[in-house]
Parts: structure tokens; C-alpha cells; sequence
């Protein structure tokens, strides 16, 4: 035990220094940026940054939406039926050939789940104009081509994925059963998993769960320092925060409970 003492006290001294650096550094970056932010009047680019995210909502925003239900089925829709080919000529044993189908299955629910997420963004920046859109001529088209495009991405998203769950499901019958439109989707089709398949997904999950550790912390930081220079309040910050505490918060209550005795491997 004093040998593990020592050891972890060892490794806390040589991963000190680095850290202190990158501390001080962050301290040093922050007092630059608040002093040049005083010094130069940086906050007078806030009216900059407004027209720029008012032509963004009033003029592009609803047609990137527009872009987009055309590009998914555009991309996807080919990527599908080359997987569906591999399938059809798949002799149930090659595992080659039910790979390569698994992964472009893979990289067209990536690409519409993304999709689906960039329509998140995109209809509440086209919200943004407000219910002033209604009664000005000009903004009335592409406000509601913009909610229409998200309708149609959403249905896109939907109707894509669950062809893509179909056929999986084609390739490993034993995940009978499991609907996309379940609401316990998920849950369903990890209990059909084997342990093989569910240390693959806790693997990526992890990898996720750091990716948004740093996304979140880094984005923390410039929206703290945006709200000392341009004034954009602390909503954004607030909602990057939750976001953050709720990814960490349900990693450790899961870790917390699968460390319990007989949990482990569950």
C-alpha cells in the first residue's frame, strides 16, 4: 500500500509542472484578452457580429435549410443501396462483405443524424427573426421554406435510418424485434448486443465522452471571455454548461453504479 502511495505521489509530481504551465498560461491569455478587449474597444464589434447573424437568419439560414433536405437523400440514399447490394450478394459467412456493409450502414446514419442536428440549428436561427416575419413581405417566403425544409429533414432522418435498422437487423437476426420508432430503441438494441458488440460501443463511448469534455471546456472559456467583450450575455455559456454537467454527471452516476459488487459486467 505504501509502495502504491509513493507511486501515485511519483506520477502526481511529474504531471504537476505541465499542468501549472498550461495553467498559467490560460490566466495570462484571459487577463491579455480582457486588457486588449479595454484597450482597442473590442465590444464595438458586437454591432458587427449582429448584422452578420441578422443576414445569416433573414437570408441564409432557411435556404441552407432547403440545401440540406436536398443533400441528405442525395448522399445517404446512394451510400444505401450500395450497402443493400453487399447484402444481396452476401453468402452469410464473409465477414469482408457484412463489414463493409455494417460500416457504410454506419456513415449514412452518421451523415443524417448530422444532418438532423444541423436542422436543429439552422430552425431556431430562422426563429430568431421572430413573429415579425409574418407581417414583412420579404422575410414571410423564407421563413416558412426554412420550417418546410425542416419537416422534410426530420421525415428524411426517420425514414433513412429505420431502412438502415431494417437491414442490420436482416444481417443479425437476432436483433429481431427492435423497432426505430420504439421509444426504448436504444436500450432494446444494446440488450441484443453481445459482449463483444457492447464493449465496441462502451469504447466510442468513451471516446465521446472525452471529445465533449474538451469541446464543452473549450467553448466554456470563449463564451465567458465573448460575454466580457461583446456583451452576448450568459445564456450561451448557461446552455453549454448544462450540457457539460449533464454528460458528467450521467458518466459517473453509470460508472458509480456498474462499480458495485456483481455490476461490472452487466
Amino acid at each position: 500500500m505504501k509502495k502504491m502511495s509513493n507511486k501515485a505521489k511519483s506520477d502526481n509530481l511529474k504531471a504537476l509542472p505541465l499542468f501549472l504551465v498550461v495553467l498559467a498560461v490560460s490566466f495570462v491569455v484571459g487577463g491579455l484578452v480582457g486588457y486588449l478587449s479595454a484597450e482597442f474597444r473590442l465590444d464595438t464589434l458586437s454591432g458587427a457580429m449582429q448584422s452578420a447573424a441578422n443576414f445569416f437568419t433573414f437570408r441564409a439560414a432557411p435556404w441552407l435549410m432547403i440545401l440540406l433536405a436536398i443533400l441528405v437523400p442525395a448522399v445517404s440514399i446512394p451510400k444505401y443501396r450500395k450497402a443493400k447490394r453487399l447484402f444481396a450478394g452476401w453468402d452469410g459467412e464473409d465477414e469482408a462483405v457484412s463489414d463493409e456493409a455494417d460500416a457504410i450502414i454506419s456513415v449514412v446514419i452518421w451523415i443524417t443524424s448530422a444532418a438532423l442536428i444541423l436542422s436543429y440549428f439552422l430552425i431556431a436561427a430562422t426563429y430568431s427573426c421572430g413573429m415579425s416575419s409574418f407581417a414583412e413581405s420579404e422575410t414571410v417566403v423564407p421563413f416558412f421554406a426554412g420550417l418546410v425544409g425542416f419537416l422534410v429533414i426530420m421525415a428524411e432522418a426517420v425514414v433513412i435510418q429505420q431502412k438502415c435498422v431494417d437491414m442490420t437487423k436482416k444481417m443479425n437476426p437476432e436483433k429481431d424485434g427492435v423497432s426505430v420508432y420504439d421509444m426504448k430503441f436504444q436500450k432494446k438494441w444494446m440488450d441484443k448486443c453481445d459482449e463483444a458488440e457492447k464493449a465496441m460501443i462502451g469504447k466510442c463511448a468513451f471516446k465521446a465522452y472525452g471529445a465533449t469534455n474538451t469541446v464543452c471546456c473549450v467553448l466554456a472559456v470563449v463564451l465567458a471571455i465573448s460575454a466580457l467583450v461583446f456583451g452576448i450575455g450568459f445564456l450561451p455559456s448557461a446552455v453549454v454548461c448544462l450540457v457539460w454537467l449533464v454528460n458528467l454527471s450521467v458518466y459517473c452516476a453509470e460508472s458509480t453504479k456498474c462499480s458495485r459488487s456483481g455490476s461490472k459486467n452487466s
